[in-house]
């Protein structure tokens, strides 16, 4: 079974595995470190730390989802010119051209998708995520996994190609038995926390400001307390 990476804070504790797998044509390969690689749907996930760095990105190869833990960060191009912090999210497109450039040190978390081919549905900008954004009631978890009464949920897609789907998804607190999702997520916690119990080993409980990836077949069970919002990134 896959494991489940907690990215927690600080980050000076993570414990976590290292994959034998480097990005091919990697524009940013340097300071990057994959820790889960997933051959079959084509994706890699992992932190990066680099210092310094002013790179024109012809045809970004593939799609990508950061999370900024330390620095800032300028993103460039045609239409867009977006400036990143600590905490932000944001997300840059296949086949984008990009202007990277950062003074001192930059420590991000990833989720890249070097097997998703091309697509005439392809944004053709980087995004920062708002997560301010205004949410539309989408269906709770299902009820027959259920441990405690339905909740109230709420989600918004940003980004959306071929089978990724990222956005951002809030709901009230609840419980659910294990389950084997179908489908890889990575979560970024903005509000709230969750305890998740993976059926063979340790829970972990993710708390705002601390992402967590669970690779498809990663079987495991949820209990909040409270509201949680969080940014989503679905491959299905």
């Amino acid at each position: 079974m896959p494991p489940i990476l907690h990215y927690s804070q600080p980050a000076s504790d993570r414990q976590l595995p290292l994959a034998a797998f480097a990005l091919q044509g990697d524009p940013l390969a340097a300071g990057r470190t994959v820790h889960f690689h997933d051959p079959v749907n084509g994706y890699a996930v992992g932190a990066s730390s680099s210092v310094g760095a002013n790179l024109l990105i012809e045809e970004f190869p593939w799609v990508e989802l950061g999370v900024v833990e330390a620095g800032e960060l300028t993103l460039q191009g045609e239409g867009f010119d977006l400036h990143l912090q600590a905490g932000d999210c944001f997300v840059v497109p296949r086949g984008v051209t990009v202007r990277w450039q950062h003074r001192g040190q930059l420590r991000r978390l990833f989720m890249a998708f070097p097997g998703l081919l091309p697509s005439k549905d392809m944004p053709a900008k980087p995004l920062k995520i708002d997560f301010t954004s205004d949410l539309q009631p989408s269906n709770p978890p299902a009820a027959s996994v259920l441990l405690t009464p339905t909740p109230k949920a709420w989600s918004e897609t940003v980004f959306s190609v071929a089978n990724l789907r990222i956005g951002l998804w809030q709901c009230e607190a609840y419980a659910r038995k294990q389950v084997q999702p179908a489908y890889s997520e990575l979560m970024f916690i903005l509000q709230g926390a969750v305890t998740l119990t993976p059926k063979q080993g340790e829970a972990c409980v993710v708390r705002a400001g601390e992402v967590v990836m669970v690779p498809s077949g990663a079987t495991n069970a949820w209990v909040s307390e409270e509201v949680v919002r969080k940014v989503f990134c679905i491959l299905s």
